[in-house]
């Protein structure tokens, strides 16, 4: 089955990667893991905008539990 990943701030969401990925138009991708300093406050500020009772809060719960 195919799931369509969350884009956050420009960032792939992939909870079961723990990271977010940016891949720019020059062909570059960016990798944050989410224990990370930069990768913490994109997370943060991440779930802020999910809904606790969402499946996708439930991913990542389980992600960085």
């Amino acid at each position: 089955m195919i799931r369509i990943l969350p884009i956050f701030k420009g960032y792939t969401v992939d909870a079961r990667l723990s990271q977010f990925r940016k891949v720019f138009k020059s062909g570059a991708i960016e990798f944050v893991d989410f224990d990370s300093e930069k990768g913490d406050a994109l997370l943060t500020e991440y779930i802020k905008t999910i809904d606790v009772n969402s499946d996708g809060f439930n991913q990542i719960a389980r992600a960085i539990l």
